[in-house]
């Protein structure tokens, strides 16, 4: 049992939810982790109406131009659609 808590203690901050995590956890990740976390974003926001169209790779420019502070990756996923 305290193995398992240990296990999880030690699991990486960005280890979470897309929609919810932090951008300094999104710039502490290596491309395949920032890639997955994006393809989760669009995943989660596949229903949005959009008639604009972005690539993965243009999206993972922008969160890592635009992705400081206190904000979360979706809500500067969301900025590029509004």
């Amino acid at each position: 049992m305290t193995v398992a808590i240990a296990g999880a203690a030690s699991l990486p901050a960005f280890a979470q939810d897309a929609a919810t995590m932090a951008c300094a956890d999104y710039a502490a990740m290596d491309n395949a982790g920032q890639m997955a976390a994006i393809a989760e974003l669009e995943s989660a926001n596949a229903e949005m109406a959009s008639s604009q169209e972005i690539t993965s790779e243009e999206i993972h420019q922008k969160l890592t131009a635009d992705c400081t502070g206190d904000l979360t990756l979706m809500d500067v996923y969301k900025s590029y659609f509004e």
